[in-house]
């Protein structure tokens, strides 16, 4: 048993041994060395609904300690579904990973394009979506997944964070 503690120790000292993260900010991980950032992301977004008052959704995002994190909340009539989301640099890249609640594990998405307030990320061995992107303008936020043959537009307009503490 002792002999396994000191393996598990030694591993995750291992895992934790990259100087780049430790010392970074977190909100410097969103960051590349181009001054590329993700920060117009941040706060809270709801969805437009057009009409349909039994559907609710939500994006929340914030900083942690790995880059950004976004909490996604689709409400229909009384049942609740959660999506986490992150943002992250690694290697110099950066990825989308998405982990939705009824999924087993995340998708990771390589982010292949970035302008000002907006982003692509592509996962072409992903069965559907293969493409999110997002983009700003103004106090509206847009998003689009899709495949070669489909396309699904998503519109959001910022919200007061503090009707959702």
């Amino acid at each position: 048993m002792k002999n396994i503690t000191i393996l598990v120790l030694i591993t995750l000292m291992g895992c934790t041994s990259n100087t780049k993260e430790v010392t970074n900010h977190p909100a410097d991980t969103v960051k590349n060395q181009d001054n590329t950032d993700f920060k117009w992301l941040l706060g809270v977004w709801e969805r437009s609904m057009k009409g349909d008052e039994s559907m609710n959704h939500f994006e929340a995002w914030s900083v942690d300690s790995f880059g950004l994190k976004g909490t996604g909340t689709t409400i229909i009539d009384e049942t609740v579904t959660e999506e986490q989301i992150w943002i992250f640099s690694r290697n110099d890249s950066f990825f989308y990973k998405a982990h939705p609640q009824q999924n087993e594990t995340a998708t990771l998405f390589h982010i292949t394009e970035i302008k000002d307030s907006f982003f692509r990320s592509e996962n072409e061995g992903h069965d559907f979506p293969k493409y999110i992107e997002y983009y700003r303008q103004g106090d509206s936020l847009y998003a689009n997944i899709g495949d070669e043959s489909q396309r699904i537009a998503f519109k959001f307009r910022r919200q007061d964070e503090r009707s959702f503490r």
